[in-house]
Formats: structure tokens, C-alpha cells, sequence
């Protein structure tokens, strides 16, 4: 790696304009890359076969909810670029189906009209990333972490804290059934306790039995796993932020749940990326997976639960781009674990299935009436590496609403999604700039650390 500019007045050191001879000459290189083995996409005989017309179904389904997220990195300080805040908002937002369907068939949209479709709440957090010390903190790591349990423990908006609990310990089942959650180590750096178990009598912090220091209940996502007090906190932010999101879909639940369950068949929950938790968070599919799997039955023997995350990039987008001239309107693709290591991931179908510990849904790609096509995850109450259609939760309605909500303004966009992304995303310019500005003139009381 060359050296950079760091002092403004000498030359980046710029890079060999020949070694890649070194490489095109090597023999293992050239043994190697002839030894690798591209997917393709399917036959055309075998794609026609693969994929089937989305079932008749009736809809229940009157209102959408959409949560969305954004984030950006604000440096604090020009002469120490590394030191760095990153800001996050993100949060649920409703619309009805009527209120969309007339929006729909009026010649002009009215500012009040688009007023009645912008029901959104939302949370903000300002969280350190690098060479920031919280206020009160006595490490960096102990910093970012007390700043997660701050936020969630807000007296002001108890409900994702009250989310999480009722998540990990499985308030919805009879408190016989209910289960503990388990920090898997302490974690303060030189301390050796093997972990900790928080139950849901138990409050959200106690001390560690063996150094004393704070233990919170947030500590069990294991996102501390992945903070450093050199290196930073950059790598915990895409996890923490969908599981956030995925906090708020648990407090829908929760809420409707206990006010009117009923009304939850009515609603489309719509989640902006798959359903699931990536990386040090990847435990807590298990619990959501259980939520599912005893939401499947609860409306008269049939799931009670509409729920649908919807992918904008990545190898399952880029495969649908492919075949999408394939696919026949109105019909659907079921992916299994066959299926997707053949054609998108590499890997091998008899081993490991695909999402396992990670996705709580089946993977499927949608082709709309209208021609949009969608990558979708969608719930299922069992996991299967070869999922049937009937397996996932109403997903023949849950198909066919999504598709009715496009949005001709981006390729397969979605009117909701579109709308909380402009609500929550911060922009390079001038979102990033006024947070840079704000942060450096109120950071430590406007004062150089």
C-alpha cells in the first residue's frame, strides 16, 4: 500500500504502472484462475418450469407500514479526520391502502394529498465511531456501548427497549415458557467472567460478578465483539442500524398485539433490505424466527402476520435483473438452497442451507402484473432449505399488494419505501455538512479536545 497525503504538501506516492506482470506471469495465479467457476443463469426450459402463477387469494390488507433507515459519518475535527460521529434516523411510516388508491386516480397530487401518506416517527442517534470518548465514559468501547444502552433505556420512548425485551425472552409465549438471554462474556476487555444470563424479572443493566463493571441487556446483540478502541466502532453501525429497524417491526407487533390483534392481519409490514440479522447480531433470528413461526396460526389456524423485506442491490437483485425478461407476469420464483448456490451464490447445496442462522424467511423473486419485479423475503414458520409457497406467511396477498404499490420514479421502486427513505436518508449535501459543522462547534462545549 503507498503512502497518502497527510500534511497537504507532498505527493501521494503513486503505484508501480508494471507489477501486474509479476501476476499475469505467475503460475499459480494462472493455475488458479482457470480453476474458477462462474454461476450462469438458468436454462431457459428449466426457468419456465421453475417458476409458477402467484395463487388467487382474498385481501385483508388495508394498511401499509414501511420502516426505512439512513446513516451517515460526519468527522469531527479537520486536523484529526479519524475522530468521527455517525448520526442515524430511521423509523415506521403508514399509509392507508384508500388514501393510495385515490392518490392513484386523481390527474394531480395535491401537497395535502402527499401530506395524508407522510405519517412518519422518527428516532435519531448520534453514536461515536472513531476517537470520540462519550460524555462520562472511561474507554472508547465502554462509550459506544453505554451510548446504545442509553438510547434504548430513553424514558421518553421506552417501546424499543420494551421491544427487545419482549424479542429475547419471548414475552408472548406463557411465562412457563419463557426463556433468558445470554451475554455470551463480559465485556470489559481484561476482565475473564465467562458471561452472563439477563431474565425478564432482571432490570437492563447489572453489574459484571467478577470486575464489577456495567452489563447491559443491549450487550447481548454482541455487537462489543466488534468495537475496538483503536480501530473504532465503523463496523458494528450497518448492524446495529437494521437491527433498529427491525426493533421498530417487533414494536408494531407488540403493540397491536395487545391493543387489537386482529387489525395486525390488516397491515402490510414492508422492511427495506431481507429478513434478517447479518454478523454479530445474527442470534437474534432465532427469536424473531419463533415470533413467526406462532404468529403463522394465530388468525383462525392461518398466519396473522403480513411481513415483507424487499432488496434494492446485492447478487439476488442482480440475478433478477438477469432473468427478468424471463419471467412471466404474475408468477413468482421460489429460491432454495439448490437453486441459489447453483445460480447466485456459489457454494455447495448439500451442505450448510443457505440462511440458516441468519434469515428468518424464504427468499422469493416477484414479477408484478405490471411488469416490476421485486426480490423478496418473505416469513415462514419452520426453516426448510427447499420452502413450498404455502409455507410462506400470506404471501400470495402480500405479493400481489406490493406489486400494486410501485413507483415509476426508480427501477421496481415502491411508493412507501420510496417516501420513509426520503424522510430518514441523510444526504452527502448538505445533511453531512451541517452535521459536520453542528458537531465541531458544540463537541466537548465548542472547545478543542
Amino acid at each position: 500500500m503507498g503512502y497518502s497525503q497527510t500534511k497537504g504538501r507532498k505527493p501521494f506516492e503513486r503505484a508501480s504502472k508494471i507489477a501486474h506482470t509479476h501476476i499475469l506471469n505467475s503460475p499459480d495465479v494462472q493455475t488458479f484462475i482457470a480453476s474458477c467457476v462462474l454461476p450462469s443463469p438458468p436454462a431457459a426450459e428449466d426457468l419456465a418450469a421453475l417458476q409458477k402463477p402467484v395463487p388467487q387469494s382474498k385481501q385483508v390488507i388495508r394498511h401499509v407500514i414501511a420502516v426505512d433507515g439512513g446513516m451517515t459519518e460526519v468527522s469531527v475535527r479537520k486536523e484529526f479526520p479519524s475522530a468521527s460521529i455517525t448520526f442515524m434516523t430511521f423509523g415506521p411510516l403508514t399509509l392507508s391502502l384508500d388514501d393510495l388508491s385515490a392518490l392513484d386516480a386523481t390527474q394531480f397530487i395535491a401537497p395535502e394529498d402527499m401530506a395524508r401518506l407522510k405519517n412518519l416517527e422518527r428516532y435519531s442517534l448520534s453514536i461515536p465511531t472513531h476517537a470520540i470518548l462519550a460524555g462520562g465514559a472511561k474507554t472508547f468501547s465502554q462509550g459506544v456501548r453505554a451510548t446504545i444502552h442509553n438510547f434504548l433505556t430513553n424514558p421518553k420512548r421506552p417501546e424499543l427497549l420494551e421491544a427487545l425485551r419482549w424479542l429475547l425472552f419471548r414475552s408472548w409465549l406463557p411465562p412457563e415458557e419463557r426463556h433468558v438471554w445470554q451475554v455470551p462474556r463480559c465485556p470489559s476487555p481484561a476482565c475473564v467472567d465467562p458471561g452472563m444470563s439477563f431474565s425478564e424479572d432482571e432490570p437492563s443493566e447489572k453489574p459484571c460478578p467478577t470486575c464489577g463493571q456495567p452489563v447491559y441487556l443491549s450487550d447481548g446483540l454482541r455487537l462489543y465483539e466488534r468495537i475496538d478502541n483503536e480501530q473504532g466502532a465503523g463496523g458494528i453501525m450497518a448492524y446495529l442500524l437494521t437491527t433498529l429497524e427491525q426493533l421498530v417491526i417487533v414494536h408494531i407487533i407488540r403493540t397491536l398485539l395487545t391493543l387489537k390483534p386482529s387489525v395486525l392481519r390488516e397491515i402490510l409490514l414492508i422492511k427495506d433490505g431481507p429478513l434478517a440479522f447479518f454478523g454479530n447480531v445474527a442470534p437474534l433470528r432465532k427469536p424473531m424466527h419463533e415470533l413467526m413461526s406462532w404468529l403463522s396460526t394465530k388468525h383462525q389456524g392461518s398466519p396473522l402476520i403480513c411481513l415483507i423485506g424487499l432488496e434494492k442491490s446485492g447478487a439476488f437483485v442482480e440475478h433478477a435483473a438477469l432473468i427478468e425478461a424471463a419471467l412471466k407476469p404474475d408468477h413468482y420464483l421460489l429460491l432454495n438452497n439448490e437453486y441459489i448456490y447453483k445460480y447466485i451464490v456459489p457454494g455447495d447445496a448439500a451442505g450448510q442451507p443457505f440462511g440458516k442462522n441468519t434469515y428468518y424467511g424464504a427468499k422469493v423473486i416477484y414479477k408484478s402484473g405490471a411488469g416490476h419485479v421485486f426480490v423478496a423475503t418473505i416469513p415462514t414458520a419452520t426453516f426448510s432449505s427447499k420452502p413450498a409457497f404455502e409455507q410462506l406467511c400470506n404471501a400470495a396477498e402480500v405479493l400481489r399488494v406490493t406489486g400494486a404499490l410501485r413507483c415509476s420514479m426508480y427501477d421496481n421502486a415502491l411508493i412507501p419505501i420510496v417516501l420513509a427513505n426520503k424522510l430518514v436518508s441523510l444526504a452527502d449535501v448538505p445533511s453531512s455538512e451541517i452535521l459536520k459543522r453542528f458537531v465541531t462547534s458544540s463537541v466537548g462545549g465548542g472547545q478543542s479536545q
